[in-house]
């Protein structure tokens, strides 16, 4: 009767004992069915986390800790402490979570959000995996962000996860994003649907930047629009090959999380300029220059944040730069409105890109914002139609240029054939100039030989007729001689003229160094040996640099023609000189009688004489007409001005280099 009673007592305490165990587990251990776990988008075990701060305890240590609370997976800067103070974005602290599920079912996997942190995790006391380096101090830890599947054991019901975590850069504190639980199947299928769509988007975006960069650099660099959208897109490119696997930190494992951060930020920053850049070139006609301006300030402005300011503040920088690129979409959208009104011809395609663009970055902000990661997938073939619409926009601005270049070849060709006609014209009529000169100087030879050889023995025949019959000749034949010889010296003098004019252009050109002042006292010393006139030379000298000889011809004949014509007792004469630019202009005033307005182009032409009433002078109408083309030939100008009994002066201009000696203006 004992043992029975005994074995009845012994048998209660059994079966409370594993009700009591049972209750237990049920209260800390999360039952999930199978029904759930074959849901599309699994478990998500967002709920009924242990959670140590500043602790890092491993599996089967647990029993002597007390959590500081059990959580719902967010940021830890939500939770509070013991003394109901929210905890620091920086720390370190330890996760524990315990679930069940059925033994008939799939292979089931955990799928670990990339955590902008660093981590390790146990499952069941087994340790799996560490991303980065977890410690209990900045210089301790080693940021880390990855997506991972960690496989469960097939023959397990009963799972312990714990995970410990160490944040000091991000103030996105712990582990903010749920934790899924699910069959094997759907979880890489999700992996794999991330991967393929990733692997579009950069292989699709590095492509068309590459492909238009290099054609840019090496066929088409006229177009900036080119390299700005080739930009855009390798941008792009390198920000999310970055954001989700961070090659840089697999390759170099000790690089700092900080700087890999700041040039994905940096990149997200250049893509931005990059294509407020582009559509601003495309829509030119109808954008202010200050957009463009205000859009380089900005994205100056977040780069020079982004370099100074420490993890985790530059972080903080992401929305700000969202919004104000939102706000410069929403802008480009109405410009583009405004072009299509205009009946430009790319407006409408462009109005489809901006569409895309406007919806797909909208989505894009609002899904990063809530931290959605399958829309994030999604978002990326926006960006995708969005590029091959610009794309078309761009080969149709090609075709355009294309077709401009073609119609200017062609016109080119036309004016190629042009000029070979026209050169061969000038071929001829060179010929013909050569063959003209050589006539001329054949001319000039006879002139010189031929006629002047006659009238010298003309004259001298006359002399001797004048001589031999000094006494037989009555004064009418005596008067006839003379004028024989004064026609004979007029006409000598007359092909003296004309052989200078003609050789004017063949002289030779060499330059010197020369006083200005010395030039014209010989040249008033010649004409002026007696010092009758008052001839006023510029108050500074200077030196200049050309052909000395025409020079002189020029003031020679200048002021020998305002002693020659002036009909003034006291002849008064100026002389100026000013320095304009790489030439000087020179001036001769005197106080003669000045010319008659309708004379001034007259008396350049050659052989032409004015009757003056003037003392008797003999001129043979060449000299003038012999400076203008001298002043011609040194590429200068000569005019007159003057009025009639009112003075003359001839001013002209006359390009000289400079001596380095003394490059001072002349002062009239």
């Amino acid at each position: 009767m004992k043992s029975f009673t005994f074995y009845l007592l012994f048998l209660w305490i059994f079966t409370f004992s594993v009700e009591v165990t049972a209750q237990e587990k049920q209260s800390t251990f999360q039952n999930f069915s199978k029904t759930q776990l074959l849901q599309e988008k699994g478990v998500q075990l967002d709920s009924n986390w242990e959670f140590y701060w500043d602790e890092f305890i491993t599996p089967n240590n647990f029993e002597s800790k007390k959590p500081l609370n059990v959580v719902k997976l967010a940021s830890w800067t939500n939770y509070l402490d013991n003394k109901n103070n929210k905890l620091p974005a920086f720390g370190y602290a330890t996760y524990r979570t315990k679930f069940s599920i059925p033994k008939e079912r799939q292979n089931v996997s955990l799928y670990i959000p990339r955590i902008i942190a660093s981590y390790k995790i146990w499952v069941n006391g087994v340790f799996i995996l560490e991303t980065g380096r977890v410690g209990k101090s900045r210089s301790e830890t080693l940021q880390r962000r990855f997506i991972r599947i960690i496989p469960l054991d097939a023959h397990d019901t009963d799972f312990e996860v714990v995970i410990q975590v160490a944040n000091f850069y991000n103030k996105k504190a712990g582990i903010t994003e749920s934790i899924l639980l699910g069959t094997s199947q759907q979880l890489l299928k999700k992996q794999s649907l991330q991967i393929m769509v990733d692997m579009i988007s950069i292989g699709s975006f590095s492509f068309i930047g590459i492909v238009f960069l290099v054609f840019y650099f090496l066929y088409w660099n006229k177009d900036q629009a080119v390299l700005y959208f080739a930009v855009l897109c390798i941008s792009l490119s390198y920000h999310t090959l970055n954001d989700r696997y961070a090659p840089f930190s697999v390759v170099f494992d000790e690089i700092s999380w900080v700087l890999l951060a700041k040039i994905e930020y940096l990149a997200v920053y250049i893509a931005g300029l990059a294509g407020s850049l582009f559509f601003a070139l495309i829509l030119k006609d109808f954008i202010n220059k200050w957009y463009t301006k205000i859009v380089i300030s900005i994205t100056l402005l977040f780069t020079v944040l982004l370099i100074l300011l420490p993890a985790p503040y530059f972080t903080e920088l992401v929305l700000p730069f969202l919004g104000s690129m939102l706000l410069n979409i929403l802008f480009i959208i109405y410009i583009t409105f405004k072009a299509i009104f205009a009946k430009k011809k790319e407006s409408k395609l462009l109005l489809v890109s901006i569409i895309f663009a406007s919806v797909t970055f909208s989505a894009n902000v609002l899904f990063f914002i809530y931290e959605n990661e399958i829309g994030l997938i999604y978002a990326k073939f926006g960006y995708l139609f969005m590029f091959l619409f610009i794309s078309m926009l761009l080969l149709q601005r090609f075709s355009n240029s294309f077709k401009k270049l073609a119609k200017a070849n062609a016109f080119a060709v036309k004016q190629k054939e042009e000029i070979y006609n026209m050169n061969l014209k000038l071929a001829d009529s060179l010929k013909i100039l050569k063959n003209s000169n050589e006539e001329l100087d054949d001319f000039n030879h006879i002139v010189s030989h031929d006629l002047k050889t006659p009238l010298v023995s003309v004259y001298s025949l006359a002399t001797f007729i004048e001589e031999d019959l000094e006494n037989k000749i009555n004064a009418d034949t005596k008067n006839h001689l003379v004028m024989i010889k004064d026609v004979i010296s007029k006409m000598e003098a007359s092909i003296n003229g004309l052989l200078t004019y003609s050789k004017v252009s063949k002289e030779s050109k060499s330059k010197e160094v020369f006083s200005f002042h010395e030039l014209l006292t010989k040249v008033i010393g010649l004409i002026d040996f007696q010092k009758k006139s008052t001839i006023n030379l510029p108050k500074n000298d200077v030196e200049i640099k050309t052909n000395k000889i025409e020079l002189e011809h020029v003031f020679q004949n200048l002021i020998s023609n305002s002693i020659k014509y002036n009909n003034k007792e006291k002849i008064i004469i100026d002389i100026h000189a000013s320095k304009k630019g790489n030439e000087y202009l020179f001036s001769v005033s005197d106080n003669g009688p000045g010319i008659d307005e309708k004379y001034h182009e007259k008396i350049f032409k050659i052989f032409n004489q004015l009757e003056v009433n003037t003392k008797d002078v003999e001129s043979t109408g060449v000299g003038l007409a012999i400076v203008k083309k001298i002043i011609s030939k040194n590429n200068g100008i000569i005019k007159v001005t003057s009025e009639k009994d009112k003075g003359l002066t001839i001013s002209f201009t006359w390009q000289i280099e400079n001596n380095t000696k003394n490059e001072s203006p002349l002062n009239s």
